[in-house]
């Protein structure tokens, strides 16, 4: 094969193939038609004499050979973009970039306070939920619809980048109306008491038994699952249920909502937030900026 006539775009075309799955998502995130991915994808295997992709239910599947060289050229290819995207134009006093961003819920609010004191007003942001599909966080993240995913939980995969923003405590509140507000919650009440807890899982376990200290045969009445820890402070701001919460955030709304703190009765793991980002992007001046921006704007 000769080297100087090989068109290199088509490792570019071949890696969005080979994340998304698909040639019409391929097509979507390069901005071009299905029919030329499909092309290029044939030019691709007719100039290495391989079969790359099959098709089965709906979806190209990789072969061996596309698997070895998705490896050998990913990161090389990661590599060109980081040292393209450094060479970005970005002034934070002038320039104009809108940044999309996805954290938890409990942290929008904070976000949002501080973010119009910008000095440019041509920077904006747009915040969505939390992403609980590792799947879909990761394909949101390479394919550039997100520049930065805040959570507590790693996403696995080679192209991406993180760096821990901080570590918060967990604690139990209940309503100050509570029977436990004033003597507390131990272990046995722990077991019994009627509680809330964040619905989101976690390779199938709740959010929670993740931060367990040790493996444990813990029973708990639970007679709520919420969304977020905020929609859990509502429940229990209006019952007498009790909730798990970083400290924080428990700091935070204690007076508004009318709430008690109370140290858990067990050994519990502090929960990490992180920064995750493509790792295209982390020698870009402007999202280098939007990383410390985000450490300013949200803290423990």
């Amino acid at each position: 094969m000769d080297f100087s006539k090989f068109d290199l775009n088509l490792f570019k075309v071949f890696i969005k193939v080979m994340e998304t799955g698909s040639y019409a998502q391929a097509s979507e995130a390069l901005d071009v038609s299905p029919p030329a991915i499909s092309l290029a994808m044939s030019r691709l295997q007719k100039a290495l004499q391989q079969e790359l992709f099959t098709r089965s239910n709906g979806k190209v599947q990789p072969t061996s050979a596309a698997l070895a060289l998705y490896e050998n050229v990913r990161g090389e290819l990661l590599t060109f973009e980081a040292v393209l995207s450094s060479f970005d134009d970005f002034d934070p006093l002038s320039s104009t970039k809108q940044f999309f961003i996805a954290l938890p819920e409990e942290f929008h609010t904070q976000f949002l306070q501080k973010s119009p004191n910008e000095e440019n007003q041509n920077i904006t942001y747009s915040l969505c939920e939390q992403i609980y599909d590792e799947e879909l966080g990761i394909a949101e993240l390479r394919n550039r619809k997100l520049d930065l995913i805040v959570d507590s939980y790693l996403l696995a995969d080679k192209s991406l980048d993180h760096e821990l923003l901080f570590e918060d405590e967990i604690v139990l509140i209940v309503a100050n109306s509570h029977p436990h507000s004033s003597i507390g919650i131990n272990f046995d009440d722990y077991q019994t008491l009627p509680q809330s807890v964040l619905n989101l899982r976690r390779n199938n376990k709740l959010a929670l038994d993740l931060f367990f200290e040790k493996e444990t045969n813990i029973k708990r009445h639970i007679v709520n699952q919420a969304s977020s820890m905020l929609a859990n402070m509502l429940v229990v701001s209006e019952t007498n249920l009790f909730c798990h919460v970083t400290k924080s955030l428990a700091m935070q709304y204690k007076d508004k909502l009318g709430l008690t703190i109370i140290e858990p009765p067990i050994r519990l793991k502090s929960i990490p937030f992180y920064l995750q980002w493509h790792k295209a992007n982390s020698s870009s001046s402007a999202h280098q900026w939007l990383r410390k921006k985000i450490k300013f704007l949200i803290e423990k």
